[in-house]
């Protein structure tokens, strides 16, 4: 697939590794401006109740004090993407524990320590709403205004209840995943400051500048011209700094004091306050044929949004769109609700809404195999999704779709081929081995959604190139996947190729990374700006030749016009000295699908597909379960950096693991009891086995060089391919996560 490609498919040192492996690398909590303010949030202990008064003349007196603030400070108190009701600063009530009330811009973190404990702040309490499911009935208390429902709709086609009447098996049940923390090394983190050209700048972990400057400018009332964002390397994300956390904070310290500031959360106050996963409950009804041919979907499903809305609207749209899995079915009916809660504060994660119905869908589909006498790769093999199908929201799939190659590179893996023998392997009696399974889908850009991005390119006196875009790097590797991408384009090498990322001040907007698409976006993006540079070069051969210009040809590191050579040296010279500009700059608006009645930001028009394999050790008399192999296989158009590739699956793989096993988010009336990770358990080296990534090419027309976004579909298969291999040891199925041994224990104890 990488056939007369020079860099692109080729595993090229990522220009990170070093400074990152060094500890060289400034990250937004590396970062202490001279004359800084340390800056502190007093937050809510109360999951929900109202603020009857704010009193901080105490803390105001305290040594050490610059200024404390609260709502009164702030001029448009909400924010939020899809709808403005989350607040800088609480005024009315605080419906988490996690919500901030007030901020202390101090000379010392302990001045500032002591300053929040003189704020007064009275509340009155009111019932904490804790159960999805009770905040959906009308007498549960309100904790917006307009009710407890953020978001619902349904979506059907066909008919459901006779596609069940026809189905020769019919399973149906009920199944439940927790919030999960993002865990990320790097907590939230930033600093503030006025730069040289009098912009109060913020510099902070984040994953788009320019949303993160709409919201500080919007509800602080700036002028956009006054403001700059910054994003350094941010030491891990997810999705989890998708939303807002410590931008506008800062910068309203800095607004009013005209001083360097600085925020850093806690370990604790980030596993408080950050986002979660949603929560989620999931019902499936699911009926085929005998012939094993899937025939009808019902669902509901329920997601906890926790106390605000944030990503969550898109959140249950994207898991509407997964819940029949990468599988045609003529018949479906899926309800949906988005609900509020004051659990915690749930939004993006890697997988964005499909993995909590990925759990669900997978273990249907093989209970249908096992009750049908049908192999399970076999029986998603006879529903894989094929170009020109029909998807979940009536969109037909005109894109690439490489699911059926993902199942049988699975089918043909060793691990699955020998999983007979790998189950009845010589072990103690009490320890069982298994081999599961799981097929995924997702979509990836913003679907329906406006999705546009900008991305500049420069040819330097020297002869290099310079690559300006507005995307994060959040550890997935997009500076080093543009730089080959330029280099192969442009015929030079990515040495000579500098990447300017993520800085409002000099980079065009690259719109946010996310979605798995910033390799499309601002590939494609870069594609047309090397299209226009190409345009430019061919003015600076017509001043050179002193003719009109045919044709012109790239070579190493030079143009060639009428068989004559001319480096990009002397090409930049010319174009500068000309005024012509050495500077252009290239757009892509994804193409999208018109969304439908029912949906937000869906359907999408392209598509992710990806398979997991896992073997597992499950000790009958702890209920442990011991993940020892797990075998990754993602359709990812074309590799750009084959070691990227496998850093990326593997990473996701390691996180799945510790969303199927370990990570229990203990949260009882409201309060979070696990607050750090002594208590959130992450998986370590020791609880991943041997990881295998493989990628299956299945040539994406419309991608950079073919190439798809392969960030998040590496998680999605992971845990329920782990439940099915539980379920192939010892027979018994886990419809709820985490897998604790607990569960498994008693799971096993009552199938006895």
């Amino acid at each position: 697939m990488t056939a007369g490609l020079r860099w692109v498919g080729k595993s090229v040192a990522r220009r990170d590794a070093l400074e990152k492996a060094t500890g060289s690398a400034k990250f937004a909590s590396d970062m202490f401006p001279e004359n800084l303010l340390y800056v502190l949030t007093l937050r809510s202990k109360h999951p929900h109740a109202i603020i009857r008064r704010i009193d901080v003349s105490k803390a105001l007196k305290m040594p050490g004090v610059v200024g404390v603030y609260t709502h009164r400070d702030v001029p448009n108190n909400r924010f939020g993407v899809f709808y403005k009701d989350r607040p800088v600063l609480c005024d009315d009530r605080v419906r988490y524990i996690g919500d901030p009330v007030a901020l202390v811009a101090a000379e010392s973190r302990e001045e500032g320590q002591e300053a929040l404990a003189e704020i007064e702040v009275v509340y009155e309490p009111l019932p904490a709403v804790v159960d999805p499911l009770k905040a959906l009935e009308p007498s549960t208390v309100k904790i917006h205004d307009h009710g407890n429902i953020c978001r619902q709709t349904r979506i059907a086609r066909g008919s459901v209840e006779d596609g069940l009447s026809k189905s020769d098996a019919v399973v149906e049940n009920t199944y439940k995943t927790p919030a999960q923390i993002h865990a990320y090394l790097e907590t939230e983190a930033g600093v503030s400051y006025i730069d040289e050209q009098g912009r109060i700048t913020v510099v902070a972990g984040g994953q788009s500048p320019y949303r993160d400057h709409h919201e500080i400018v919007s509800t602080l009332n700036l002028p956009p011209e006054k403001v700059r964002v910054i994003t350094p390397h941010v030491g891990g994300a997810f999705g989890g700094k998708d939303d807002i956390s410590v931008q506008i904070h800062l910068a309203l310290v800095t607004l009013k004091t005209g001083r360097p500031a600085r925020l850093v959360w806690t370990r604790e106050e980030s596993t408080i306050s950050g986002t979660k996963r949603h929560p989620s409950i999931v019902r499936m009804r699911t009926g085929a044929s005998s012939e094993g041919v899937l025939l009808a979907n019902d669902v509901e499903i329920v997601y906890d949004t926790g106390a605000y809305a944030g990503l969550g609207p898109a959140v249950l749209d994207v898991a509407i769109e997964n819940c029949n899995g990468p599988y045609r079915i003529p018949n479906i009916d899926i309800k949906a609700w988005l609900v509020y809660t004051n659990n915690h504060f749930a939004s993006a994660f890697r997988g964005f809404g499909a993995p909590q119905v990925a759990f669900a869908m997978e273990q249907q589909m093989d209970q249908l195999a096992e009750k049908l006498g049908l192999d399970p790769i076999e029986f998603r093999l006879r529903n894989a999704l094929r170009r020109g199908d029909v998807a979940v929201f009536g969109n037909k799939l005109e894109t690439s779709v490489g699911i059926v190659q993902c199942l049988e590179k699975a089918r043909q893996h060793p691990l699955w081929r020998e999983r007979r023998q790998v189950k009845h392997g010589g072990w103690p009696p009490w320890v069982r081995r298994g081999v599961g399974v799981a097929a995924a889908i997702k979509g990836f850009t913003l679907g329906a959604l406006p999705d546009k991005g900008r991305v500049a390119l420069e040819l330097r006196m020297d002869g290099g190139f310079t690559v300006k875009g507005s995307f994060t790097e959040i550890g997935q590797g997009v500076v080093q996947a543009m730089a080959q991408l330029a280099a192969e384009l442009l015929h030079t090498n990515p040495d000579k190729v500098d990447v300017v990322f993520a800085d409002t001040g000099k980079t065009p907007d690259t719109s946010v990374t996310s979605a798995s698409r910033q390799l499309f976006l601002a590939g494609n993006a870069l594609k047309d700006a090397v299209a226009k540079m190409v345009d430019r070069l061919k003015n600076a051969a017509k001043i050179i030749k002193g003719r009109e210009i045919e044709s012109l040809e790239l070579a190493e590191d030079s143009i060639v016009v009428g068989g004559e050579r001319y480096d990009y040296r002397f090409v930049a010279k010319v174009l500068e000295e000309s005024g012509l500009g050495r500077e252009v700059v290239g757009e892509f608006d994804v193409p999208r699908v018109d969304p439908i009645p029912g949906s937000l930001e869906i359907p999408h028009l392209f598509y992710m597909f990806g398979v997991a394999l896992a073997a597992v050790e499950v000790n009958t008399m702890t209920g442990v379960v011991n993940v020892t192999h797990i075998v990754n296989i993602a359709d990812v158009g074309r590799v750009v950096n084959p070691q990227t590739l496998t850093g990326q699956l593997e990473g996701a793989a390691a996180q799945a693991v510790g969303y199927a096993l370990l990570e229990d988010a203990k949260i009882e009336n409201g309060i979070l009891k696990t607050t750090n990770l002594s208590t959130y358990l992450i998986p370590s080296i020791k609880d991943v086995g041997m990881i295998e990534a493989i990628a299956v090419e299945d040539h994406e027309e419309a991608g950079p060089l073919g190439a798809k976004g392969i960030g998040e579909i590496g998680f999605i298969p992971v845990a329920p391919a782990i439940a099915n291999a539980v379920y192939d040891a010892v027979g018994v199925r886990l419809t709820a996560l985490p897998m604790t041994p607990e569960r498994v224990y008693w799971q096993l104890k009552r199938s006895t």
